[in-house]
């Protein structure tokens, strides 16, 4: 018996630790978020992921490679947002570049940084 839960142990060790950038709706209303981080030398945003209350959504699959996050959220009872300006849309998108925005057809809008620490996962929590 003791070899096969060793066994099973050694197994479950071996399995890859998956490492990711969680966003959770700790809100009773449902939530729309979105992010901005580094890619190389370009910056990104992308949304929408929708969030029911006391669920998570993960826009960010795998170890973090930056210190840095950026999130901008919506819901019926509040906004999430702050001074670091990326651009985005209404609908579902992924943007490369955080200049021009206007120009180029999008909105700007204010997102919240999210230090991380250097962390290779992490979990922000929307509350109100």
């Amino acid at each position: 018996m003791k070899p096969m839960i060793l066994s099973g142990l050694m197994l479950c060790l071996a399995s890859p630790v998956l490492a990711d950038f969680n966003i959770c709706n700790k809100t009773n209303s449902k939530a729309f978020a979105s992010i901005g981080y580094k890619d190389g030398d370009t910056w990104v945003s992308e949304g929408w992921w929708t969030i029911e209350p006391g669920d998570c959504s993960i826009p960010v699959v795998g170890d973090l490679k930056n210190r840095y996050y950026y999130i901008r959220a919506e819901s019926e009872t509040g906004n999430w947002t702050g001074d670091y300006s990326f651009c985005y849309i209404n609908d579902a998108y992924t943007i490369r570049g955080d200049e021009n925005c206007t120009s180029r057809g999008y909105k700007t809008g204010g997102f919240f940084e999210v230090d991380t620490g250097n962390a290779l996962d992490w979990t922000q929590n929307l509350t109100d």
